[in-house]
């Protein structure tokens, strides 16, 4: 305020705009650790969420089965305590390090998804030929979740050394012939790896995934255009030349015309779960379309099993927490100026967040039967294990922010202190 009376600060709204379209790079006053503690404490309550729906559905459906119900979560514990000791130390890997393990993760993943093709390993699962069997009784993995961190990984590495060859314009038939050699038959050898299984809803989002990365790293609108064309030609064609896709999609059109004991089963008492949760929920445990309603109840559909027991409160705290990841991906992208952290950040924000709208999208009725679980909430271990993985990379990019770094140094260092003088005191008092 100045002396005539006149505001002379700049309103929240136009700061806002400011920021967001302004360069890249932090701002004064702005906490460094932010993105770090944020990604952190949301994915970790995402993951209580799903460890509590997991046991609350198998609770049921392994019992239902002759099973013990605490033997096959023990199993899935195993699963989520791998996936957090990989995301520990992802986390602390300097960047270099990371770009080195692209080609490894990418080559690495597709030798895995080759082995569903192999008789007496590769498992038919509700027509898609997209798991293996673990050894030890430790149940399936779906090799394809691990396809989505290694195409990211080898993206960022790519398209940051090479963003001045092809990307932006692709104005040449050599650039075009790089594009294509180290861009577009890397990404299409994995998605056709896993189309050639039959899994339609992950082809959808290892599509998105690479269309997120090359976004950010500045690949021109006509090569979205005319990419996103053949994608729809190809999803329209591969929907067509099946009978259960093309009857998913006719349901989800015309409902009132299909038999709600057949194709419309699924979506309609997954609509009766959200409904018979109302604002607050029946109670954790509580759900009844878990009793056998719901086929899919730990997986495709666990978004309805939760808002039937936790209400649209809980449903909408869930939706906040994917709000919340996809905001500190946003902010590590505008943080950095490095194009590798931009081209990475960006795929694994989109097939993250991108999933979880896919899953809760089919949920509701806005989108047909896709078969994608939601990221950290779904049972399904290797996608548990490849999501946590994912944000280990993220972490490590958010220590790698501009005096990150040397902020969480300072502060475990004074937790450490903190106990240093908290320890004599209690063993002098007992």
């Amino acid at each position: 305020m100045t002396a005539s009376g006149k505001n002379t600060g700049t309103p929240p709204g136009r700061s806002w705009l400011r920021r967001l379209r302004g360069a890249d790079g932090p701002v004064k006053d702005e906490s460094s650790t932010l993105s770090y503690y944020a990604l952190l404490i949301a994915t970790l309550a995402l993951l209580a969420f799903g460890l509590i729906m997991v046991f609350s559905v198998q609770s049921v459906t392994t019992a239902a089965q002759g099973g013990n119900a605490f033997t096959a979560f023990s199993k899935y514990l195993v699963f989520a305590a791998v996936g957090l000791i990989g995301m520990v130390a992802l986390s602390r890997l300097p960047l270099r390090i990371l770009k080195r393990l692209a080609w490894p993760a990418l080559l690495a993943a597709f030798a895995m998804q080759l082995l569903v093709f192999v008789p007496g390993v590769g498992i038919d699962v509700y027509g898609n030929r997209n798991w293996i069997m673990l050894p030890a009784g430790l149940g399936t993995a779906q090799p394809s979740e691990f396809i989505k961190l290694g195409l990211c990984l080898y993206l960022g590495v790519m398209v940051s050394r090479r963003r001045d060859t092809f990307l932006g314009g692709v104005s040449s038939w050599g650039a075009f012939a790089r594009f294509f050699g180290w861009i577009l038959l890397p990404a299409g050898i994995g998605i056709g790896l896993v189309m050639a299984g039959g899994d339609l809803g992950t082809v959808i989002v290892l599509t998105a995934l690479v269309a997120g990365a090359l976004w950010l790293g500045g690949l021109g609108w006509r090569w979205f255009a005319a990419l996103g064309a053949l994608g729809l030609v190809g999803f329209a064609g591969a929907s067509m030349l099946s009978a259960n896709r093309r009857a998913r999609i006719l349901a989800w059109l015309h409902p009132e015309r299909y038999d709600p004991l057949d194709v419309g089963y699924q979506p309609m008492h997954g609509r009766y779960a959200l409904g018979t949760g109302g604002w607050w929920g029946v109670g954790p445990g509580s759900s009844r379309q878990k009793w056998g309603y719901l086929t899919q109840a730990d997986s495709d559909y666990i978004f309805a099993v939760l808002g039937e027991e936790f209400g649209l409160v809980g449903t909408l705290l869930v939706i906040l927490l994917f709000v919340v990841v996809g905001w500190c991906c946003i902010r590590i992208i505008r943080r950095s100026e490095s194009m590798y952290v931009a081209v990475v950040t960006g795929g694994i924000m989109t097939w993250i967040v991108g999933q979880a709208l896919i899953n809760m999208s089919v949920v509701v009725g806005l989108l047909p039967v896709l078969g994608v679980p939601l990221p950290l909430v779904s049972a399904g271990g290797s996608a548990l294990v490849s999501v946590l993985l994912a944000v280990g990379v993220l972490l490590a990019f958010a220590r790698n922010e501009p005096g990150a770094s040397a902020a969480l140094r300072s502060r475990t260092g004074a937790v450490r202190r903190t106990l240093a003088v908290i320890a004599p005191r209690r063993r002098n008092r007992v």
